[in-house]
């Protein structure tokens, strides 16, 4: 690996190792926003000056390591830290104005920091169609190129799909957050605003749905075998990449087929990728459901009742902590387990008969199980193409309406997203607002349809 140190300077990451660190972050990005649509990312110093008074100005925020708090002061210990930390450099120009730049190396920095964010947007579909057009459309005069731009986009491709997979984890780490995990609202609300938009919405639908790359994954793996196989055809691009690299013939061929090989075997493992992304997102459905019908559940039954024990438990610890200590115990002793065999001996038991309930208590004991039970799995299922029996395809704000049931509603979306399920989710552009809660709207169809 390559020591940064030989690139970025020694105290470089200092601007960080302070107090303020918040503020200075939040500071390199309005001057990164100020002057990122210049050619030569350089701007007048006053000018810099100036935006970060602005934005002094417009925030009441005092720096620990600087005693006079005046706006224009606080501008200048930040560029004056900036400096010194090797992010910005300064140059005299025409008329002796002073010129301030950021560095190569600050610029590409800053730009993965900002897009740590806005990886989560990507069209991971489109990533794979783009690949699929150029092998398809292969150009051989400019084979290598291609090859050179299609490695470096699979590369791409492959990290944010891992990524993604990495994301859904965080999600399924929230989810038992102190913070969260007793909040029914909350829980629904990061539901249907978060996991819905930055995941589902704008990655998971279209990767495993309409654009999912096993459409174009044999189509990209034969074109470029047959670009290989082609002896004139990589003789030629060969040739290119000396030209153009100003390699050895070995060293080009190698760099060929480093590309070429690595291209094929990201598509032939792809499917996997995928099938991990789809386990974590099923992996999240069911921590969100069992959460859900956890602080949902009302039944009278010894689940019930340990379900009340513990939410009243976690409400009131100091309390319940004289009732009763629950512990992990992962080995009650050092000796083995194991019990033999013994002969069972048949034993005479005299039968004894419960009192039988009354009708009504017995009506009321059905209502709950019956109220219980349309949280299935089996019996949104049933509800859903029941209502599909009459129409094509119901609206999610349609369902809502019909049900008027909030946590049946979640479940139903989460549950449409599931391996092997009898509907799908179609996610739509226009936000619908029910209840204080806002969610992205889609349509309901029968897997069956498609």
């Amino acid at each position: 690996m390559v020591n940064i140190f030989d690139t970025l300077p020694r105290n470089f990451f200092n601007i960080f190792n302070t107090a303020d660190r918040v503020v200075i972050s939040e500071c390199i990005c309005v001057l990164y926003e100020y002057i990122k649509d210049d050619a030569s990312f350089a701007s007048l110093k006053e000018n810099l000056i100036y935006e970060l008074t602005k934005y002094f100005s417009s925030h009441l925020i005092e720096l620990e390591e600087l005693q006079s708090q005046s706006p224009r002061e606080r501008a200048f210990y930040v560029y004056r830290r900036l400096k010194e930390c090797g992010w910005l450099s300064e140059e005299v120009g025409e008329n002796y104005h002073v010129y301030a730049s950021f560095e190569d190396y600050a610029i590409s920095i800053i730009e993965t920091l900002m897009n740590l964010e806005e990886d989560r947007d990507i069209e991971y579909s489109s990533m794979v169609y783009s690949i699929y057009s150029q092998f398809k459309n292969f150009d051989i005069e400019n084979g290598h190129k291609i090859l050179d731009a299609q490695y470096s986009m699979t590369k791409s491709l492959m990290t944010k799909l891992k990524n993604l997979n990495t994301n859904i984890k965080r999600y399924i780490k929230r989810l038992v957050q102190d913070n969260m995990k007793n909040d029914l609202n909350q829980i629904l609300d990061s539901l249907l605003s978060d996991y819905q938009l930055k995941i589902v919405d704008r990655a998971f639908y279209n990767l495993t749905t309409k654009d999912h790359p096993l459409k174009y994954r044999n189509s990209i793996i034969s074109q470029i075998q047959r670009i290989q196989d082609d002896q004139a055809t990589s003789e030629t691009i060969i040739g290119n990449i000396m030209l153009s690299k100003d390699l050895t013939y070995q060293e080009a061929m190698d760099l060929f087929y480093k590309q070429t090989s690595y291209i094929i075997d990201a598509f032939e493992s792809i499917l996997d990728l995928i099938n991990e992304i789809n386990r974590k997102n099923e992996k999240f459905v069911a921590s969100a459901t069992n959460r859900i019908m956890f602080l949902m559940n009302v039944k009278e039954d010894i689940g019930g009742k340990i379900n009340d024990i513990i939410k009243e438990g976690q409400e009131c610890p100091e309390v319940f902590d004289q009732v009763a200590t629950i512990s992990i115990n992962k080995y009650l002793d050092q000796n083995s387990l194991y019990l033999p065999r013994q002969i069972k001996k048949v034993k005479n038991t005299d039968l004894i008969l419960d009192t039988q309930l009354d009708e009504q208590t017995r009506l009321m004991a059905i209502e709950k199980l019956k109220q219980n039970e349309k949280y299935t799995k089996t019996a949104i299922e049933k509800n859903v193409l029941q209502c599909l029996d009459q129409q094509e395809t119901i609206l999610g704000s349609n369902y809502y309406d019909q049900n008027k049931d909030l946590s049946l509603f979640i479940l139903t979306w989460l549950y449409g997203y599931s391996q092997n399920a009898l509907y799908k989710i179609e996610p739509q552009e226009n936000i619908i607002k029910k209840d204080h809660y806002q969610f992205r709207e889609f349509i309901i169809r029968r897997v069956e349809d498609e």
